[in-house]
């Protein structure tokens, strides 16, 4: 893997957490997924090891688009991919969410934040070279 940008990636795997904070916070949807978890904000204690675990997935996951990317993508065909990947992200959660009877806006709410992230990762890694 000598060909991937390690800076783009970690770039992409901390905006990842940033986008994440922002779309789970009050601000955009925060109050309805947390309603749809019936859950109040106090209820919410995490543990470091969540937001380590979960960097590191998204390092990972920036890896595996990087790689399936190729050296020096083209923006559109990185942006394309990434989101068609977010979109499987979506889709496989959709499938999970059925047998889990969580609601289509539940599905929105976290499939449409993997769709985001995803699209990211192939805009840093179309951007970068």
């Amino acid at each position: 893997m000598p060909e991937i940008n390690y800076f783009a990636v970690v770039v992409a795997a901390l905006l990842s957490f940033a986008i994440g904070g922002l779309w789970y916070s009050p601000l955009l949807f925060g109050r309805m997924w947390l309603e749809e978890m019936q859950l109040k904000a106090e209820d919410i204690k995490q543990k470091p090891s969540v937001f380590i675990l979960s960097f590191t997935f998204s390092v990972i996951a920036v890896f595996i688009v990087a790689d399936l990317l190729g050296p020096k993508p083209e923006l559109i065909n990185a942006l394309t991919i990434s989101g068609l990947i977010g979109a499987l992200v979506f889709l496989g959660l959709g499938i999970t969410y059925q047998f889990s009877n969580r609601t289509l806006r539940h599905l929105l709410i976290d499939g449409g934040y993997h769709i985001l992230q995803f699209t990211m990762f192939g805009l840093i890694l179309g951007s970068w070279h």
